[in-house]
């Protein structure tokens, strides 16, 4: 039998004429994985999209959540590491952030990002969930995600004034969608097509101008928040969960 290397199920698998099925046996065993994502980010999005479906589940999004179990079974060796800043001074907050765009059936987008102190030193925050309201575009989606990212930015931020940790300022964020790095930094002649959501824009660029954040743009083959934004069923899937579970 073939090694499983990420937490989904078969492309071809028929939905469509899957039979209903209970919504209490499914929300009992949803709940299980989604309390394991605290130590498993690497199932995060599976269980994200799986608990788009709970309210009308089907035979078949219950085989989605048993191939994340599967998936659970023959990594359990897996570990989530946390490494220990070697400095006291001058921490550096390092995030990763992505989005797609048309994701699910109501055309809504997914965000995902993660946060940690130091790139591939393990994210000791992770999120991949539905976004709230359909986007217009890929930038617009991503613009969305940003935005959540920086709110959750500024928490970070105050929480570590409060019990005395001294971060290096600004935060970095790293993107990988050039004309959003654009919008967010500078003035760019397309934000005539973006005022259906320069509010969330003009947020952004405030903190951005205030020194709280920088966007830096980054190829998408390195960001590994991409994996918290969709079904990666290919090779890169290990790579970036390695990546944001402190494998280094």
């Amino acid at each position: 039998k073939a090694s499983i290397t990420h937490p989904y199920g078969p492309v071809g698998r028929d939905y469509e004429t899957a039979q209903p099925m209970s919504s209490t046996k499914y929300m009992r065993l949803l709940g299980m994985l989604m309390y394991l994502t605290r130590t498993r980010p690497d199932i995060m999005t599976a269980t994200s999209f799986a608990g788009t479906k709970s309210h009308n589940p089907t035979t078949a999004d219950y085989d989605d959540l048993l191939d994340i179990v599967e998936y659970i079974r023959t990594t359990r060796d897996t570990t989530y590491k946390l490494y220990k800043c070697t400095t006291e001074k001058n921490i550096q907050l390092t995030c990763e952030v992505d989005a797609s765009y048309l994701t699910h059936k109501d055309s809504k987008g997914h965000t995902g990002y993660c946060m940690g102190f130091g790139w591939g030193k393990g994210a000791f925050f992770n999120k991949s969930q539905k976004q709230s309201v359909v986007t217009t575009s890929s930038t617009h989606a991503e613009m969305r995600a940003i935005f959540s990212l920086t709110k959750d930015i500024l928490f970070v931020i105050q929480l570590c004034n409060d019990m005395g940790i001294d971060l290096k300022h600004p935060a970095i964020i790293l993107e990988d969608n050039s004309a959003v790095v654009t919008m967010a930094t500078e003035e760019a002649s397309y934000l005539k097509k973006c005022r259906h959501f320069i509010m969330v824009i003009n947020y952004v660029r405030e903190q951005v101008e205030a020194g709280m954040v920088e966007i830096k743009k980054v190829k998408g083959e390195y960001n590994n928040a991409d994996i918290l934004t969709k079904k990666v069923r290919d090779k890169t899937f290990a790579v970036k969960a390695k990546h944001i579970m402190g494998g280094m």
